[in-house]
């Protein structure tokens, strides 16, 4: 039985709740910039492929907790951001098939579930209510403002059910007829409207009266416009209803079968066709997503938005979700003359230039255009502001150029000077001397016209110069291939990297005063003016990567770094700490093509590759356009409160429901609690923390874990609490999920406690006497085995040592040895620049040796194979059993090859007759060498990689992998 929770009065109180909820829900819409056209939206995709239980998604509800639920022919699915879970027909769901149709959610945080063969439950919280079974397929739910229930069914038309004073609902009251309904609806006025396929009809408690039109034959959806109207999705076209006349939402598609029609916060219209796939009518403006721009399938099923903003879509084929993306891209779609972008310059509070390999390009509100009027070929590699309000050019082939209000000028080449033609830095500093980067040297345009050039013979670190930057002090500093340093006004002071992990490319640089920040293949170096000392933030304190190529600050104090493996954001107070030792390690956050980024590659070998705007957003170059972030927006969305829920709790492996056990059964070793936080833009970042009151005297830092044990928890009353927060962002006000009562075993009672410590002390007096005597009588008989056993642990452990690093069969090493020495053996190669060379080494169809001659041929095999090794190898060489057939051999013999294949042919040329009669063996070798590798691992795998290409080219041979 169900209690009066739909009441009136209840109902009321709904509307106050969402009253006062509305404003966060509307900061929620607005949190993240609203996207122009469909292509803006980042679209994430799920199929059964990635947890859904079907792909056919035939409805969408969030209830009040803020879970989202997806309805389909094998059950419902229960989204929270990481994972999907299934409720389907089982004694606990009381559903009669797994097949759904409807989901709605009600106040108490409830959701109506109803389904195939009538089936009808309801969910609160974490128990299942059954319901009356429907005469056929429940298509959808309605609770109207008494808290009747109101059924669509399929082929039979629709039933209402009073609710009774004690919770329990009346019998069926059919309203309507002999015919499919398919949707529900009930307006501001509290009519109640139904979508059927013999078309729309206004409903009473007792009778149905049909809206008459020859407009549309079969109404498939109903839903509400902001301003009250009516929206129908009928089999031609959308339409609305005032009340009193239909008009075609968008005369275009008054031919299209639609599916489902709503209107989103931003009062945009949403239309699901039959075959057209999904369409958005924006300020007149009617675009089309269909399969072949990323929906799944081109049937729409269902439509929701959540109260993050995002849109999501059921399709027969997979679920899409339409989301604002902490990051935009501007490519070729927007108006950009190519992708590949190299470098990027503001020129006006809101309008830059991004250059390309195909061009300039001028962008402004985040839409691109051509910033060259004339038909001009370029490939742009570096921008500078030029004194006179125009821009300075650098070209990969045609040497310096200015441009100005769409006209661009060639200005200097390698006929007048230049040493070549691919520009990739400029700066003309505060004397107005024009400084050009090129990869054979740095050149100087005075005012007067004179160039000068400068080269590694000038005292410049290295000829290949890629990033220009003029400090407060006037230093010119200088980025290039092989270090960096500054010009101080008559000749270059070179700072040593090389002590920092050995740095040397000087990507870019980020000026602040009294320090200067430089981008290397190692991280980020510190540059501090008042001593000139230089200090490090990378790979060991903490960074995942090396290299990074650009350094921005947004107006919070963070820095953003631009690499080929996205774009990571730090705090550049704590840099300064980690730089000054104050800190051990960096905390990151990064960002790629997950968070809208249309390629996660940047791009850094020229200057500038990134650029901030007055309004606070940062641009970055990359190989798929330019990826943009509005950092204040991303710290709106961090700040924004997230639901914590209680998903799971266990007593040790147990399920129990919380909502109704608080007692832990004496004798239980773990309590486990499973909670999450229902954040869906940036699930994988949410951060918590728990506390559980009784046990923990502060907070527990989880980071992303969702899950706290508790093991052998005292008798007594607990409080479990969580706070989560998206990185950077404030912690949630505590909520406490869980308060239960650990019940005291047997003996842990106080009167059970008082009598066991009487009878121990009075056990003690009379045992101390015996025990005395007994030590006495033993103490001869241990000392005996003491010594007996300290020489059979001594015989022992010296036999377990030599198994430890021997191979049973063989006698070579075993791969745990192996293991040890290559790591040793790498890390000192990396030191003294030797060349190490693994190889793995099998048996050819060495299973075809043990199915012909039985497996202990096989092991004899083995063993001939290991001897054959032994005679030819060297002292110096390591060999290794791997595992089975397979060797591992470590060396660093120059001419490695020819090494192995002179091995391969001694194998091939053996006599195994000793082993078995016509008995031929072969090797398959796979060989990689320590050049360039930077983890002992890789060049394993390397060369396991080469041995799949032996095998896979034939056998017998030796194959390489270099990089």
């Amino acid at each position: 039985m169900i209690s009066s929770r739909y009441s009136s009065l209840s109902r009321i109180f709904v509307f106050i709740l969402i009253g006062l909820f509305w404003p966060i829900y509307t900061w929620a819409q607005s949190s993240l910039l609203t996207p122009n056209s469909l292509s803006d939206y980042y679209v994430d995709t799920w199929t059964s492929t990635e947890g859904l239980p079907h792909n056919s998604i035939n409805a969408i509800a969030q209830t009040q907790d803020g879970y989202l639920w997806f309805a389909t022919w094998e059950g419902v699915a229960r989204y929270n951001g990481l994972e999907f879970r299934l409720f389907d027909r089982n004694p606990d769901t009381h559903m009669l098939d797994s097949g759904t149709r409807a989901l709605v959610s009600a106040e108490d945080n409830s959701l109506w579930v109803g389904g195939a063969r009538g089936s009808l439950s309801l969910r609160t919280g974490f128990t299942w209510h059954q319901q009356p079974v429907a005469p056929s397929m429940v298509n959808h739910v309605l609770i109207d403002q008494f808290g009747n229930q109101w059924l669509a069914i399929e082929g039979q038309g629709v039933v209402r059910r009073q609710l009774n004073s004690d919770g329990s609902y009346s019998e069926n009251v059919w309203v309507l007829e002999n015919t499919s309904a398919y949707r529900l609806v009930q307006n501001t006025s509290n009519k109640i409207f139904a979508a059927t396929e013999k078309g729309l009809f206004r409903l009473s408690d007792s009778s149905a009266e049909r809206i008459e039109t020859s407009s549309f034959e079969k109404v498939y959806y109903l839903s509400l416009a902001q301003n009250g109207e009516l929206f129908l999705g009928t089999n031609r076209g959308a339409w609305r209803f005032d009340g009193n006349e239909l008009t075609l939402i968008e005369p275009s598609m008054d031919k299209t079968v639609v599916t489902v029609v709503e209107q989103d916060t931003d009062g945009n219209i949403w239309f699901g066709t039959i075959n057209k796939g999904l369409a958005r009518l924006s300020d007149g403006v009617l675009e089309f997503l269909d399969a072949s721009r990323g929906l799944p399938n081109n049937r729409v099923l269902s439509w929701y938005q959540d109260i993050e903003g995002s849109i999501w879509v059921g399709t027969n084929g997979g679920l899409i979700r339409l989301r604002n993306a902490p990051f935009m891209s501007i490519t070729q779609d927007k108006g950009l003359v190519g992708n590949y972008v190299r470098t990027l310059l503001p020129i006006e509070d809101d309008v830059f230039l991004a250059g390309s390999s195909n061009g300039l390009s001028l962008i402004k509100q985040d839409t691109a255009q051509p910033a060259i009027k004339s038909d001009v070929s370029l490939s742009v590699l570096s921008l500078a502001n030029a004194s006179d309000g125009g821009v300075w050019v650098g070209t990969y082939q045609q040497g310096l150029m200015h441009w100005n209000s769409g006209i661009v000028e060639p200005i200097v080449t390698d006929k007048q000077g230049l040493p070549t033609n691919e520009v990739r830095a400029i700066l003309e500093d505060t004397q107005h001397n024009l400084w050009i980067g090129t990869p054979f040297g740095l050149v100087k345009k005075q005012p007067d016209g004179a160039l000068l050039h400068f080269t590694q013979q000038n005292g410049l670190s290295d000829d290949y110069v890629m990033a220009l930057a003029e400090d407060e002090l006037g230093h010119i500093w200088i980025g290039t291939g092989v270090g960096v340093g500054f010009w101080d006004g008559d000749k270059f002071i070179n700072i040593d990297l090389d002590k920092l992990e050995q740095s040397q490319y000087a990507f870019g640089f980020y000026l602040e005063k009294g320090y200067v920040w430089i981008a290397t293949d190692r991280g980020i170096v510190r540059y501090r003016q008042s001593d000139q000392s230089i200090a490090l933030v990378g790979r060991p304190q903490g960074l995942p990567i090396d290299k990074f190529f650009q350094i921005q600050k947004d107006n919070d104090g963070y820095f953003w770094l631009s690499s080929n493996r996205g774009i990571w954001k730090i705090d550049a107070n704590r840099a300064h700490q980690v730089a000054d030792k104050e800190e051990s390690n960096i905390i990151f956050e990064h960002f790629d093509e997950t968070d809208g980024m249309a390629s996660s590659q940047a791009n850094g070998g020229s200057n500038p590759a990134s650029a901030k705007l007055s309004n606070g957003a940062i641009y970055f170059a990359t190989a798929k356009g330019v990826a943009a972030i509005h950092p204040n927006n991303l710290y709106k969305l961090s700040r924004n409160p997230l639901p914590v829920v209680l998903q799971s709790v266990r007593f040790d492996s147990d399920a129990i429901n919380p909502d109704l056990q608080h007692f832990v059964p004496a004798g239980t070793s773990r309590v486990s609690i499973s909670y999450v936080g229902l954040g869906y833009v940036m699930s994988q970042r949410i951060q918590y923390r728990t506390k559980l009151e009784g046990f923990d005297y502060d907070w527990s830092e989880r980071r992303s874990s969702r899950t706290a044990e508790f093991t052998n928890l005292h008798p007594g009353h607990y409080k479990f609490l969580v706070s989560a927060r998206y990185p950077y962002g404030s912690w949630t006000e505590a909520k406490i999920l869980y308060e239960f009562d650990v019940e005291p075993l047997f003996w842990q009672r106080k009167d059970v406690i008082v009598f066991i410590i009487l009878s121990i002390v009075a056990l003690i007096g009379s045992g101390v006497f015996w025990r005395i005597q007994m030590l006495k009588r033993s103490a001869m008989y241990l000392k005996q085995q003491v010594e007996l056993q300290t020489q059979e642990l001594r015989s022992q452990a010296e036999m377990f040592e030599k198994l430890s690093h021997e191979d049973e069969l063989t006698g070579v090493a075993n791969r745990r040895a192996f293991d040890l020495q290559l790591k040793q053996r790498f890390g000192m190669a990396k030191q003294s620049g030797e060349v190490l060379h693994v190889a793995v080494l099998d048996i050819d169809h060495f299973k075809l040796i043990n199915d012909k001659y039985s497996h202990l041929v096989g092991d004899h095999a083995i063993v001939e194979v290991v001897n054959v090794l032994r005679s030819y190898i060297d002292s110096d060489t390591l060999l290794a059993r791997w595992g089975g057939e397979e060797f591992t051999l470590l060396f660093n013999h120059s001419e490695s090859d020819i090494y192995l294949e002179r091995l391969r042919a001694a194998i091939e040329a053996h006599n195994f007759d000793n082993v078995a009669l016509q008995l031929r063996i072969t090797v398959s070798i796979g060989v990689s060498s320590s050049e360039f590798i930077e983890d002992y691992e890789d060049l394993l795998k390397l060369a396991d990689h080469a041995l799949l290409n032996a095998k896979r080219n034939g056998r017998n041979r030796v194959e390489r992998i270099s990089l």
